[in-house]
């Protein structure tokens, strides 16, 4: 199993960092290789929502369907893939309200299976890993920009 996780701290309070996150028509604009996301039921998530996303990764484009699995507004969700997904994965995001904003913490632990069988464990876990930073690094200056602030708590 592969595992990598990163840490940020964005400078927002820990409500509006969760509602962007946990927003599916944002979720692209700080996931940069996300190219296609729904969710069932529509609305507010919580457990048992599941959500279909279509990404590339090293190139390849993989769908994936997971279900939230424990979903703390402001503190934490995992989500894990199905059967019926590209990838066997677990994802968790941790949120934590720390002196000037609201730390972030993404963890993956992925199987290798499928196309990415193929590819040297070590290379996707590098990959993952640069394009989880990348992810957080692109939330924080959305975040952190004045004009992309959401109307919410401050």
């Amino acid at each position: 199993m592969l595992e990598y996780k990163e840490t940020i701290v964005i400078r927002r309070p820990v409500a509006d960092v969760f509602q962007f996150m946990q927003d599916l028509q944002r979720e692209h604009e700080w996931q940069p290789n996300l190219l296609k996301a729904s969710q069932d039921p529509e609305g507010v998530a919580g457990v048992g929502t599941t959500r279909h996303y279509v990404s590339e990764f090293l190139g390849k484009q993989f769908q994936n369907t997971y279900v939230y699995t424990v979903y703390d507004p402001n503190q934490r969700v995992v989500y894990e893939s199905t059967s019926k997904s590209d990838t066997q994965a677990t994802s968790e995001i941790l949120w934590k309200a720390v002196e000037g904003g609201t730390q972030v913490t993404l963890r993956v632990a992925a199987e290798t299976s499928g196309l990415l069988r193929f590819v040297p464990r070590s290379l996707v876990t590098s990959v993952g890993k640069r394009e989880l930073g990348e992810s957080l690094n692109r939330l924080k200056n959305l975040l952190e920009d004045e004009r992309q602030r959401p109307n919410s708590s401050t």
